[in-house]
């Protein structure tokens, strides 16, 4: 096996025991680490543990992510998840799949403020997209929990406990906000999913400005979804042990849901989610017992109270952790180290669940050297030819991670002794896992690390709507944000891998995906760290800006492309398409853009009856139900130069990739010469480029600024330059203060002339203390 480094100095003597034993142990000859073999990488687990929980930040979702993401580049979004209409659901895809009868009866539980709506905002988006998927992100956040129950140290010293707590919290306020309970505290509902992938995945645009309709969808008595419910109440549980110290009363609630959720699971009939609901074909489950088992298990360690282990021990599948890997469809390893646990401290369980399952009476079991069989079964098989585990090419380093975090925890209950195989020596399995760790990031035939931001050489096209801030996930481009700490797809079986945003196999990032890796990171530190391992200062890095990006934020404006038909007559139409832009990362729904033409070549200086205004393709329209641009008449601005104004009533059209084409001109009567027009200065005329504007699909890879297309909002001018010479007024703000008093006191210059004379306040040509005086001045100003 290929996935070894250099060891330390203090790790010579191991290291040698451990390679002259390899003819000896064959297992163990493929998981010695510390050996560079492809590339050296920087083992760092503190760093490899702050990089990964970082990602969460990025999939945050609901009205408080502005300020409680780590990234600048994330705000509030989906705020309309708190407004999910009671009736069933629409054409719109708008409303819940629960009866109008059941939410007749529930109404004060489902609706206590009486609007009519039901509140479900928060949690995770999913991955690159934007729905809050059932299984996936209860599975997240129970790993990423249990990660910090295991290895809570490792996130003391790296300085992460408050950011773990902080996600923590996200998952379970989450999942609280979406269990509904009756006056008694019995569950009478369970939301598990907002969104429809169907939908969602027709977007490619940031989640602060999508409207699509999100459905929501419920587990009740007569939906059962018990595999979702079960591993909600799992993260629950897990974190009364993460809280229960810090914040008692946090922990005692989170306690009391998770009971109230298994109860609800328990006592009414168990099924999946139904594969025609929610999920459908995107995480489609195939079990609800080992999630049901992994809660039962939880709940049991946390109260001694054995009608936990009554109520499943007939339902665990004492022999499938060999046959797969902890996953979002499959905790059946979940299972037996929890019940390892168990079984440590209440023996007579594994006896129990031998009677439950029909066992054998001669049969012992247990739990411990089951999971041993199944750490041992991966290693000896689906290695690539470089000596990595390849369960499957779509995500495959997810399933690798989850075997390294398994691994970890049990050796950490187990002193690293290897229970069904004696001939392994003490920390196999952790010295396997930090080999498979090495090759994920960067010492494998690529020399590529699949953590993203994590060495020169990593993923840089992750498919993420939000980090890639591209308008289409097929374009090439940089992205425009770091993904710090997402775990991609990784290798296929021959340890190839494509870095392309639209490749989802591969490239794809989710929450489920960078739960285990955060863990088994955090084990690893615990495991190796000799005082020289630190998380990086500073982090995440600012954003790589200039000094002109300090007044952006504020920045709007219209992109797009034009086409010239000329009648031999002397008459003719422009063909225009637009879209829209900002640098905001607030939703607006009230802009319009205008288009400044003139009608100087008219013999009346008048708009005659054969003008042309005609839209010819409204994407909103086409793709969002209820919603549609507004084209206006033409409308004087002066003299002769006229505007025609666009606007998206109620729809936040900057950003969201949705293009808008008209036709204007005249196809006989009066001439039409676009060249002396106001908005077309600039533009890009695909008719001089050699392009065929009518055989254009997308758009978006022709589409330039253009600066004498204006945006307004509510009738403000916010971007471009209107015809007389108007911009929009500049926003001033303090960092732009704090950055000139840096320049002033000789701690920083300015990244460039440019940058510099944007802060030439009082246009005297120089930046100095009398531009500080008046930006001061400009702070304080009310707005006009």
């Amino acid at each position: 096996m290929k996935i070894i480094k250099k060891a330390s100095a203090a790790a010579a003597a191991v290291l040698t025991a451990l390679t002259c034993s390899a003819a000896v142990f064959p297992v163990q000859a493929k998981t010695t680490p510390y050996v560079v073999d492809y590339e050296e990488t920087d083992n760092n687990w503190a760093k490899v543990l702050q990089y990964t929980l970082h990602f969460y930040d990025a999939n945050m979702c609901g009205t408080d992510v502005t300020g409680k993401s780590k990234f600048s580049w994330r705000g509030n979004c989906h705020v309309y998840d708190a407004k999910v209409p009671m009736h069933p659901i629409d054409e719109k895809h708008s409303g819940v799949n629960m009866s109008e009868s059941f939410m007749a009866e529930n109404k004060d539980i489902l609706d206590p403020d009486g609007d009519g709506c039901i509140d479900v905002s928060g949690g995770y988006h999913d991955a690159g997209d934007h729905v809050k998927f059932g299984l996936p992100e209860a599975y997240a956040a129970s790993v990423v929990s249990w990660g910090y129950y295991e290895f809570r140290r490792a996130y003391e010293e790296t300085g992460e406990r408050e950011h773990i707590e902080t996600i923590c919290r996200h998952f379970c306020d989450y999942f609280m906000k979406c269990t509904f309970r009756d006056k008694s505290g019995k569950v009478v509902a369970f939301c598990y999913q907002v969104g429809d992938g169907s939908v969602d995945h027709s977007y490619w645009q940031s989640p602060e400005i999508d409207a699509m309709g999100r459905p929501a969808f419920f587990a009740t008595a007569d939906l059962p979804t018990t595999d979702d419910v079960s591993e909600s109440a799992a993260t629950l549980a897990i974190n009364y042990y993460n809280f229960k110290d810090t914040d008692p009363e946090y922990a005692e609630k989170c306690l009391d849901y998770a009971k109230a959720l298994f109860d609800f699971a328990n006592k009414n009939d168990k099924a999946v989610g139904p594969s025609g609901e929610g999920p459908m074909g995107f995480y489609s489950s195939s079990k609800w017992e080992d999630d049901f088992c992994f809660s039962a298990g939880w709940l049991y360690l946390i109260t001694r109270d054995h009608d936990y282990l009554a109520a499943c021990e007939k339902y665990i599948d004492y022999y499938a952790p060999p046959g797969y890997v902890l996953c979002w469809n499959d905790m059946w390893n979940g299972v037996g180290i929890v019940f390892g646990r168990i079984q440590d401290i209440y023996p007579e369980v594994c006896e129990e669940t031998r009677a439950a399952i029909g066992r054998g009476k001669y049969e012992v079991l247990d739990f411990w050297e089951m999971e041993a069989k199944a750490l041992n079964t991966v290693m000896e098989k689906k290695m690539t030819p470089a000596g990595y585990f390849h369960l499957d090419t779509w995500g495959s380093a997810r399933y690798n991670t989850a075997v390294q975090f398994t691994a970890l925890v049990y050796d950490k209950y187990q002193n690293g002794v290897d229970r069904y195989n004696d001939k392994n020596p003490d920390y196999t399995f952790t010295d396997w896992a930090i080999g498979q760790m090495e090759y994920i990031i960067g010492d494998n035939p690529l020399g590529r690390s699949y953590i993203v931001g994590y060495g020169d050489n990593c993923v840089k096209h992750p498919h993420h709507r939000a980090a890639s801030g591209l308008t289409m996930a097929e374009d090439p481009a940089p992205h425009k944000h770091v993904l710090y700490g997402a775990l991609a797809g990784g290798p296929d079986e021959n340890d190839q891998h494509n870095d392309v945003t639209n490749d989802w196999t591969y490239n794809e990032v989710t929450i489920d995906y960078n739960a285990a890796v955060v863990g088994a990171a955090a084990g690893m530190y615990l495991a190796k760290n000799d005082g020289t391992m630190k998380p990086e200062e500073n982090f995440p890095p600012a954003e790589k800006t200039d000094d002109t990006q300090l007044f952006s934020g504020d920045d709007f404006w219209a992109a797009g492309y034009c086409s010239d038909a000329p009648e031999a007559t002397g008459a003719g139409v422009t063909k225009l398409t637009f879209f829209v832009n900002t640098d905001s990362i607030e939703p607006h729904e009230d802009i319009s853009i205008r288009y400044y033409f003139s009608i100087e070549e008219f013999n009346k200086k008048e708009i005659p009856g054969s003008f042309v205004l005609q839209k010819t393709y409204d994407q909103v329209e086409t793709e969002v139900a209820g919603k549609a641009a507004v084209l206006s008449k033409p409308v004087q601005y002066k003299d002769d130069i006229y505007y025609i104004e666009i606007s998206w009533p109620d729809y936040a059209i900057a950003n969201s990739n949705k293009k808008y084409q008209l036709i204007i001109g005249n196809y006989f009567g009066e001439n039409w010469d676009s060249t002396n027009d106001w908005s077309k200065k600039g533009m890009t005329d695909l008719t001089k480029e050699g392009e065929d504007y009518d055989n254009i699909v997308g758009g978006v890879e022709f589409a330039k600024r253009c600066d004498n297309v204006c945006v307004y909002a509510d009738g403000k001018l916010i971007g471009g330059t209107e015809p007389d010479g108007t911009k929009p007024s500049k926003v001033y703000k303090v960092a732009q203060l704090v950055r000139l008093r840096r320049m002033l006191l000789g701690k920083e210059a300015f990244s460039s002339e440019e940058a510099a004379m944007q802060f030439d306040f009082n246009a005297d040509g120089n930046v100095d203390v009398h531009d500080e005086v008046e930006l001061r001045k400009l702070l304080v100003a009310p707005a006009k």
